[in-house]
């Protein structure tokens, strides 16, 4: 065997074998991965939070909790991109993840004074925290929007939601209270302007077992612990405890004769009424309309004025004065002036509201063909306040049809305020009309007369004091007394033992025997006047009669 030596030798490569120098990168990143992942789980979920201020919050000091329990702290609080607002990362702690759902609520604790009193005062020193109400959806969520108030209460807490609408002008607070007949009942957990309805919106909670006093009959109002009225019925003054005068709220009731209605459903609306006056009138829904032409004034007259019958009221003034666009000018050419008044059916009895519109409408036409008037009159003399008042009238002119826009008119008569005034003028018209000289003129002689008369009145008055204040008659009364002294002894002389009381006695029996010594001569000269001078006449025999 021959060896080439130009043949190039090729070795072969052996085997790789791993080096135990590599079990140290290996081990290294075994433990990163462990310590990653222990990161992750020590540290829960991250969330970010949308603020409108960033203030009482500090990156590494804030802590979350929920009743007081730590479940998290603020790592960053920086601006928001639109610079709008501040946003707050905040590291959430292992095993948080499930208090973090769509319906979960945050807001920051800190001093506050409001209606309900104070609160937070315990961070005044600790500094502000986060406050987590855990939510009761399913679904997860990372990114939340802090509250600038705690909300109102807990989202399992049993009650309903009810929404009130108010035109008036009063303004509620959110957490101010509701109030059944004194009890607190329930709360506003959201205040909103709707600005397409021009009206407030209301978001109202109330808890159990009072929610079931709120059904479709009921009515709310407000309640500003001082409910004054000053109409034509007189002064309406009530008032509530000091709690309600300070905190105010709303309260709600059934209308007086009505029943509860059926149970009201989540976000079911209420009208919410200024007073509880107003509600208890507002649930006469029942209405029937008329225009009425008013010669008098219409001062005092306002709108929700009352419209009585022989004291009992039967409906309400809507507007006044009641004009339109539409209106023909020409209607009003006696420049009487025209108030819209609904008559309703349903405040003397419910059971009348069984007659239909045009029903009502027919029978209140015989009315008025046999003088049913409506008039102006006064309802109170303190406030100047008046009404409309409905009579029938003797002597009413006869009653001609009439529409004014949409509605009929209701007949109508001047008051009897008119009617005196009326008076008043034509009498002053037939004093003017008289002609005043000659009775000046009279009264003038009159008056001078009369001055001649106290003249003489006055000079006899001084004469009179003359005559008292002179001597002899100041001796008057004791010449008085001694005359009537003299008087007395007088008739003590003719009391009885007296002498002159016996020989006055003696007097009277000789006088009344000499009156019957003359009685028969009296008699004879009754009987006979000449017997004075020719004697008394001899009597005639009687003669007999003969027997029958």
């Amino acid at each position: 065997m021959s060896h080439d030596p130009n043949t190039a030798v090729t070795a072969r490569p052996g085997r790789w074998r791993p080096s135990p120098v590599w079990l140290i990168p290996l081990g290294a990143a075994l433990i990163g991965l462990w310590l990653i992942y222990q990161n992750v789980m020590s540290h829960g979920p991250e969330i970010t939070l949308a603020v409108d201020t960033a203030e009482g919050l500090e990156a590494g000091k804030t802590l979350v909790k929920v009743r007081s329990v730590e479940v998290g702290h603020v790592v960053n609080v920086r601006l928001a991109d639109d610079y709008n607002g501040a946003v707050a990362t905040v590291q959430m702690n292992p095993d948080t993840a499930d208090l973090l759902v769509k319906d979960s609520r945050f807001w920051v604790v800190k001093p506050r004074v409001g209606r309900q009193g104070i609160s937070g005062l315990g961070t005044i020193l600790s500094g502000a925290y986060i406050q987590l109400q855990p939510g009761q959806a399913e679904t997860s969520r990372r990114e939340f929007a802090v509250q600038d108030t705690p909300p109102a209460r807990s989202p399992d807490e049993p009650g309903v939601v009810v929404t009130l609408n108010s035109d008036a002008d009063n303004s509620l607070a959110v957490g101010d209270p509701i109030i059944y007949q004194g009890q607190t009942v329930g709360q506003i957990e959201s205040s909103e302007f709707a600005v397409d309805a021009q009206r407030m919106e209301y978001r109202v909670f109330v808890r159990e077992p009072f929610s079931r006093l709120v059904t479709r009959t009921t009515q709310f109002w407000l309640r500003s612990g001082i409910d004054f009225h000053l109409g034509s019925d007189g002064v309406d003054v009530q008032t509530g405890s000091l709690q309600s005068i300070l905190a105010g709220g709303v309260t709600f009731g059934l209308p007086a004769g009505v029943e509860p209605g059926a149970a009201v459903e989540a976000g079911h609306g209420f009208k919410l009424y200024p007073t509880r006056n107003a509600a208890a009138q507002d649930r006469f829904d029942d209405k029937i309309k008329y225009v009425i032409l008013l010669d008098d004034s219409v001062r005092g007259l306002n709108n929700g004025a009352p419209v009585e019958y022989r004291g009992l009221r039967i409906g309400t003034v809507e507007q006044v004065p009641y004009f339109r666009d539409d209106f023909d000018f020409g209607q009003f050419s006696d420049f009487k002036i025209p108030v819209l008044i609904s008559v309703e059916p349903q405040r003397p009895a419910n059971s009348w509201t069984d007659w239909s519109d045009a029903q009502w409408r027919e029978n209140n036409r015989r009315f008025f063909a046999n003088g049913l008037r409506a008039t102006i009159k006064s309802g109170n003399l303190l406030t100047g306040s008046t009404f409309i008042n409905l009579q029938f009238e003797n002597n009413a002119q006869d009653y001609a049809p009439k529409t004014i826009g949409q509605y009929e008119v209701f007949p109508s008569v001047p008051s009897s305020i008119t009617s005196i005034q009326t008076q008043l003028s034509d009498l002053m018209d037939t004093l003017n009309a008289l002609d005043i000289q000659p009775i000046a003129n009279d009264l003038k002689h009159t008056l001078e007369t009369s001055n001649a008369t106290l003249d003489q009145l006055h000079r006899a008055t001084r004469n009179i004091n003359r005559l008292l204040e002179s001597e002899d008659t100041r001796q008057l009364p004791r010449t008085l007394r001694v005359t009537l002294g003299e008087l007395q002894q007088t008739l003590d002389g003719f009391q009885q033992g007296a002498p002159a009381y016996g020989e006055f006695n003696r007097s009277l029996d000789r006088l009344n025997r000499v009156l019957d010594d003359v009685a028969p001569l009296a008699r004879t000269l009754r009987n006979d006047p000449n017997a004075l001078i020719f004697g008394p006449a001899e009597g005639k025999d009687p003669i007999p009669k003969a027997a029958r």
